[in-house]
């Protein structure tokens, strides 16, 4: 007889030798366990967030409630005598501010003989004296326009922003030949005074309520000083003239001469040929 295959018998009527079972059991858990290392991926790795730094993009702004934003009020120059518009005995000048007051005496609490457009022409007749924290110039009315006045001091304003600018009109007679303006002693000039039909003016102004003095030599050709002024001011402005019986008195005073002044106010000072 042949021999035959152990497990034919069992396979032929349908039921599985134990051997057989033991494969089968084993291929099952050979195949479950490749089918769960197939499926099971490994967890992904965290996403890497960076942290917020000075150049990243920023986040979308909150909308809050605000005013609407104020616009930068115009810088005001600095209350200082250097920033003071220069002008000399003579010049003309027009207002560069409307509403600009034309006082009876430099400062702020003196009367107001006028309130001037902007625009009006003046001649400068002697400044700047500095009086409440402003250069002040006296200035003859040189317009047809109102207000109507002889002359009158006017603040200068400061740099870059003045009252005051430069101008040309129309004159037909300019009295006023030369001046100057200080706070302190100095020599001056030479101013030319062709003949005696000459006078001067001039504005002290104290820096203190104790008053201040004023005192002017002229110094002619010869060298030998004239004394002119001498004045002594209270706590007030104070103006002074000299008319021509002055130079028709010193006839010496003719040709090249210098001022010579020791004050210890702010002062101005101007030379006037009269007309005729």
């Amino acid at each position: 007889m042949t021999a035959e295959w152990p497990f034919r018998d069992a396979l032929r009527v349908g039921y599985p030798s134990p051997m057989l079972r033991l494969l089968v059991c084993l291929s099952l858990i050979g195949a479950l366990l490749a089918a769960c290392t197939a499926t099971a991926s490994p967890s992904a790795p965290p996403i890497a967030t960076a942290s917020p730094t000075g150049t990243s993009a920023p986040s979308a702004p909150v909308a809050t409630a605000t005013s609407e934003a104020t616009p930068e009020p115009t810088p005001t120059a600095t209350p200082d005598r250097a920033n003071v518009p220069l002008y000399t005995a003579g010049a003309m000048i027009e207002t560069f501010a409307p509403g600009l007051r034309a006082r009876a005496r430099p400062g702020t609490d003196q009367r107001t003989i006028g309130q001037l457009p902007e625009g009006a022409d003046l001649l400068v007749v002697m400044g700047p004296v500095w009086v409440d924290d402003y250069g002040w110039y006296q200035v003859q009315d040189s317009d047809a326009a109102d207000p109507q006045f002889d002359v009158g001091w006017v603040a200068a304003g400061f740099e870059p922003d003045p009252f005051l600018a430069p101008t040309v009109f129309d004159l037909s007679y300019n009295p006023f030949i030369a001046g100057f303006a200080h706070d302190a002693d100095g020599e001056f000039g030479p101013v030319r005074i062709a003949d005696t039909n000459h006078g001067i003016r001039w504005m002290a102004a104290p820096f203190t309520p104790a008053g201040c003095s004023f005192a002017v030599d002229l110094v002619p050709p010869s060298g030998e000083a004239v004394r002119t002024i001498r004045s002594t001011v209270g706590a007030i402005p104070a103006p002074g003239e000299l008319s021509f019986d002055f130079f028709v008195a010193h006839p010496e005073l003719t040709g090249d001469l210098f001022v010579a002044v020791t004050s210890d106010c702010s002062w101005a000072l101007t030379f006037v040929r009269f007309q005729g």
